[in-house]
């Protein structure tokens, strides 16, 4: 019995952290939400923690999905936290580059840029998280769909064949989500041009021809499955391996490090896909 008495110290510990929790922050078990106490004790616990933050706890309480979303990986609000923060924040910080002395002259496409990639990055984050399913799959295709593992590497004994599926799912979800917010952006841009040019025809002289929809649509679509959506799975395995490795703590800065390093290369590679696939030309071109 001396092999199993370690895992039943680590259990005894887990439950005394989570009897700590409620106590530092107020609640009873009887607070907490549907589902929350068939977690592990080591989960609930950092289930507690998430809770604890009115606003994530408004969201729980609230949106039945949003909850299903935290049971089944409490580091879930955070991730996309960081998505809408520092992942937007690069963008925007490219866009000003970019954009440069002209920022406030183009301050509507700015913004509409934002707009854009805030949506974008909050369902490329929403499809691959877990979910704890409350209700069973209707329907052939849901059926087969519901049994795909979240993302590539999540646990779980799953084929080879359903982990390639999921792979292949996602992607062609995060093309379709890619043209649909580029065509709306796009076409939202257009918008903005005409106006401005009915308000001022002499403003749009010296601007550059923004790019032609389907084109432009269809490049971001593709980028989103052969580019996106394979960074975004990697992304996940690891910190799915690094949250259980290392304290709660370390595991969301290393969550902070490796979301900022993949929307930098995420910005560095789409330049190349659109140079390459003949949407965006080089300054000396």
């Amino acid at each position: 019995s001396g092999g199993g008495g370690g895992d039943g110290e680590e259990e005894d510990e887990d439950e005394a952290e989570v009897a700590a929790l409620l106590k530092k922050y107020n609640l009873q078990m009887s607070d907490l939400p549907e589902g929350a106490l068939a977690l592990p004790a080591a989960k609930l616990a950092q289930f507690i923690e998430s809770y604890a933050n009115a606003f994530n706890r408004f969201l729980i309480n609230t949106w039945g999905a949003w909850r299903d979303k935290m049971l089944a990986d409490p580091q879930f609000a955070y991730k996309m936290m960081v998505e809408e923060t520092v992942g937007l924040g690069l963008a925007m910080s490219g866009t000003v580059a970019a954009r440069g002395k002209d920022l406030l002259k183009e301050l509507d496409f700015f913004l509409t840029d934002c707009a854009v990639g805030a949506v974008l990055n909050f369902v490329l984050i929403w499809l691959l998280a877990p979910t704890v399913r409350q209700s069973a799959a209707t329907g052939v295709i849901s059926q087969q769909l519901a049994k795909l593992p979240a993302f590539i590497f999540a646990e779980g004994k799953y084929t080879l064949a359903q982990r390639a599926g999921a792979g292949l799912y996602k992607g062609s979800l995060f093309g379709a989500c890619g043209f649909v917010g580029s065509v709306g952006g796009t076409s939202l841009a257009y918008m903005l041009f005409l106006i401005r040019q009915m308000a001022n025809p002499d403003a749009g002289n010296g601007e550059k021809k923004l790019p032609n929809v389907l084109a432009n649509s269809l490049g971001w679509a593709s980028f989103m499955f052969v580019s996106t959506n394979p960074r975004y799975q990697l992304v996940n395995g690891i910190e799915q391996v690094m949250y259980k490795a290392v304290p709660a703590g370390v595991g969301r800065m290393g969550s902070l490090v490796l979301r900022t390093g993949n929307n930098v290369i995420g910005g560095a590679t789409w330049v190349m896909w659109a140079r390459y696939i003949g949407l965006q030309k080089k300054a000396s071109e």
